[in-house]
């Protein structure tokens, strides 16, 4: 240690410290955005139940806070469950929990549309406007003849308590006086032909305001439903989609720099005096913003291009105008599509600083963007 003079020590000492403080404040700014993550579905890991399962299409009975919205009989599986009904061998094939000790299984598409669901809660109502991402996991049984090409989910105002064994289509919903709902297609990360493991299906999407309930299943007749059929033995000759699922989450995304319906401005994107050629580092951050319209495809994007306050009004709103356009340009070069693109020039008319300094003017000298939701409301 005798290269390690006092001075050196001391100061290496000193950074030691300085480092571990910014850790801990990292850490403690990183909390609250770890706890506005928790999951809003009631009993989403299927966790919390009654009694240990015994026999079949007894969902509703040993699992607590779910419910089964048809005459559909929906099962549920834990290690503690008797006979077929256990963990992770029982009578449709054999899985492990993707996590923690049980998980439901459910038809999701069989002879004559019958199908199963399983229908959750929310802890609370989502708010109208937020984003918010589901995710669930799933896995094929070994007992199926067919593999689901897709997976959707169905947010509704009120509990559903329908009469039937069939698909909740648009019709039946109305017909057991459900008027507000949505349908949402859930992106797969993988196949959903794997009998082996678990596979992600997940989506992030803006809520109506009214979402307290969520029903997990196949919406479509057989003929609609999108299928792939299996190679498999005699022995398996009714055609049958089975599936385990664990892990129905949906959870709040923080994400306030992209807040709907309120307009922003990127630090980097800013023009040179005269100018509407783009930067390196404004085009990396509107690749920013195209990565995250890609990620959500029902949202718009407006455009509104701005200058500072010289020049005439006629060129400067042209010029704002070119800015837009500049912008818009390069997201569809990007890949975005051009229908979900507006912009406009607004000259110097809405300044966003009252600062004739060089430095004013620079800030006056920028594009805004708003985003908006063109989802349909029932």
């Amino acid at each position: 240690m005798h290269f390690l003079e006092h001075g050196c020590l001391v100061s290496y000492l000193n950074m030691m410290v300085r480092e571990i403080r910014n850790i801990s404040l990292a850490f403690i700014f990183l909390l609250p955005v770890l706890a506005n993550a928790q999951n809003l579905v009631v009993n989403g890991g299927f966790e919390e139940y009654v009694s240990c399962p015994q026999e079949m299409s007894n969902l509703a009975i040993d699992i607590k806070s779910l419910t089964t919205p048809t005459k559909g009989t929906t099962d549920y599986f834990n290690e503690c469950g008797v006979g077929d009904m256990g963990i992770p061998k029982n009578f449709k094939g054999e899985q492990k929990p993707f996590k923690g000790k049980g998980y439901a299984g459910l038809h999701l598409y069989a002879p004559n549309d019958y199908r199963e669901y399983i229908q959750f809660e929310l802890s609370e109502p989502l708010q109208k406007g937020k984003l918010y991402r589901i995710s669930l996991q799933s896995s094929l049984a070994e007992s199926s003849v067919l593999a689901m090409q897709e997976l959707t989910v169905l947010f509704t105002k009120e509990q559903i308590q329908a009469d039937i064994n069939q698909n909740l289509s648009p019709p039946r919903l109305e017909r057991f006086n459900i008027e507000r709902y949505s349908y949402v297609n859930l992106e797969i990360d993988g196949v959903l032909y794997d009998s082996g493991k678990w596979t992600e299906a997940s989506v992030d999407f803006v809520a109506k305001g009214y979402e307290k309930y969520i029903v997990v299943g196949n919406f479509k007749n057989n003929k609609a439903s999108k299928k792939i059929r299996l190679e498999t033995d005699e022995n398996k000759p009714v055609e049958t989609s089975y599936y385990y699922l664990d892990e129905v989450n949906v959870t709040y995304l923080r994400d306030e720099r992209y807040e709907l319906n309120k307009p922003f401005v990127l630090n980097q994107l800013l023009f040179e005096f005269d100018n509407f050629d783009l930067t390196e580092e404004g085009k990396k951050d509107i690749r920013k913003i195209y990565t995250h319209l890609k990620k959500h495809p029902k949202l718009l994007l407006t455009i509104n291009g701005h200058t500072d306050e010289l020049g005439s009004d006629p060129y400067n709103k042209y010029l704002s105008s070119r800015r837009a356009w500049t912008v818009a340009k390069y997201l569809q070069e990007l890949g975005l599509d051009k229908n979900r693109i507006s912009w406009e020039g607004h000259g110097e008319d809405l300044p966003v600083v009252n600062d004739f300094s060089e430095k004013g003017r620079k800030k006056n000298r920028r594009v805004e963007f708003v985003m908006t939701s063109f989802e349909d409301d029932h």
